[in-house]
């Protein structure tokens, strides 16, 4: 067993311990075997940390640097993630439980790239517009308007993809001028702090970027409503965000939420059946189904069901479920006990409601699984779009297959739900798949793929998945606010001034 590395929160620029000396431990979820120990924050340690970044803001230290100049401490960011790619890996690994494979080759580099692209993209955003059209009733007159920082940002981020998440909305919140105070998931906490040494060594002035450690229904609520704050960015949960949305509120305060989803995949009749089962895998068991716009709804037509499972469970034999930390792994364990025990109640839903499990349904136990959090994939057939395990959002690796009679049916049972995050269709026919695309109410659609998420491209939800937009400009604008400026050009415009008060024809 390697030593237990140990962690302190990160704020006003200095690794700074929990006021309460309370420990939390982080674990493997291979083995359960404790990796790391990080502070439990409280509210103490949230004040301090509003505090530090209230400060920095209003010093100017950061939001009063140009945009070129903040472009270049994130790009220098960028480079360091790139020289410490392995360890952010590793790490991440570690502690999530994604595959070594899957971080190395995506998740360390989404980092350097989303830094990367933040900062040419806001290099790129006009400095200031100016109004074109001067309506004659406030002629002679010059407006223009410009994008400022919002000011304090806080944002929270979930267990399942600790480093891409966080990189979403530290980017464009620094780039933008903001000063941030973030809070990673309890159980996956560490490279968040890695990313702020990381941004400290890059040139980041001390308070602009602070990190808290600490449980969710505790430090995260507290930061919600803390009068400090003038937007906070959430990835997590429907319920969570719910609550997350009510406590910003009182403070009208800015608000991005990324949530839930239960993605609906449309598989056509002329779709090519290899292509089909590879994509439904992919949609389903990436990060072994732990993911927010997983495709755990498969629409298929009634005479095409029994040939695309059979294919499907041909391949899931072939696959390996084990260490994470080992390059040929393809499955690896799941985050935590709890979240294995609710896919275990899901599947047990399942089964009572009637549900036909073709594949899987159980927790792996022997052998190398003994000590962890393992659960094998698993397929229910012939079920209906109002089973429990079907309309409410897992996040494990169990899809659920619907089989459908006409286009029309499929594409209504698709959009019959309250999320909107992901969705996908398969085909051969790219007109037709485009179409049944613009069709379904969900904020990304991918044809013949999916999990694609590009830095480049927006992410976010409808309905119940959430609002706002994360990557790309739409992120850069979502952590701004636009200020007019109206110039009144007459040489003397006091008359005018008094005409328009009581209301003067001259």
């Amino acid at each position: 067993m390697a030593d237990i590395m140990e962690y302190q929160m990160f704020i006003d620029g200095n690794w700074t311990p929990g006021s309460s000396g309370e420990i939390m431990e982080v674990i493997n979820p291979a083995n359960r075997e404790v990796v790391a120990r990080v502070p439990r924050g409280n509210k103490d340690d949230v004040d301090k940390a509003m505090a530090s970044a209230r400060a920095a803001y209003e010093s100017g230290i950061w939001a009063n640097k140009s945009i070129d100049e903040r472009a270049q401490v994130l790009m220098n960011a960028a480079m360091l993630a790139v020289a410490n790619k392995d360890r952010l890996a590793y790490l991440e690994s570690l502690t999530s439980g994604a595959t070594i494979r899957r971080t190395t080759t995506v998740d360390a580099a989404e980092v350097s790239a989303t830094l990367l692209l933040a900062a040419m993209t806001a290099k790129e955003l006009p400095r200031v517009e100016h109004a074109v059209f001067s309506p004659p009733w406030v002629a002679p007159m010059h407006s223009y308007w410009k994008r400022e920082p919002i000011g304090v940002c806080a944002g929270i981020t979930p267990w399942n993809f600790p480093l891409i998440l966080a990189i979403f909305k530290i980017a464009p919140a620094l780039v933008m001028g903001n000063s941030l105070v973030i809070k990673p998931a309890s159980i996956t906490p560490i490279t968040t702090l890695e990313l702020a040494k990381l941004l400290s060594d890059a040139g980041l002035p001390p308070g602009v970027f602070n990190v808290i450690t600490g449980p969710g229904s505790s430090a995260g609520n507290y930061m919600a409503q803390h009068p400090e704050v003038d937007k906070i960015a959430f990835t997590g949960s429907t319920e969570v965000g719910r609550q997350i949305a009510h406590l910003a509120a009182d403070g009208i305060k800015r608000v991005t939420l990324e949530l839930g989803g239960k993605s609906p995949i449309v598989v056509l009749d002329d779709a090519d059946m290899e292509v089909a089962a590879n994509m439904c895998l992919l949609a389903f068991l990436f990060h072994s189904g732990q993911v927010c716009e997983s495709g755990t709804r498969l629409f298929v037509p009634r005479k095409m069901q029994d040939e695309l499972v059979e294919r499907m469970i041909a391949k899931i034999k072939k696959m390996t479920i084990g260490d994470q930390m080992n390059m040929e792994t393809d499955l690896g364990p799941i985050a935590s006990e709890d979240q294995l025990r609710t896919i275990m109640d899901y599947v047990q839903i399942g089964e009572n409601e009637g549900a036909q499990l073709a594949y899987g349904g159980n927790r792996l136990t022997a052998g190398i699984y003994e000590k962890g959090f393992f659960f094998e994939p698993t397929i229910f057939i012939n079920c209906n779009n109002q089973m429990t395990q079907v309309r409410e959002e897992i996040f494990g690796p169990v899809q659920c297959v619907i089989p459908y009679d006409d286009e029309e049916e499929a594409i209504a049972m698709a959009n019959d739900s309250i999320y909107g995050l992901g969705g996908g269709v398969c085909s051969t026919n790219a007109n037709r798949a485009q179409k049944i695309a613009s069709r379904l109410r969900t904020g990304t659609v991918w044809i013949n793929t999916w999990h694609v998420l590009r830095p480049d491209a927006p992410f976010g939800g409808y309905k119940q998945s959430g609002y706002g937009r994360e990557c790309c400009y739409h992120s850069l604008l979502a952590y701004s606010e636009v200020k007019h400026v109206c110039q009144d050009l007459t040489p003397d415009g006091s008359e005018k001034l008094l005409n328009v008060l009581i209301g003067s024809n001259k």
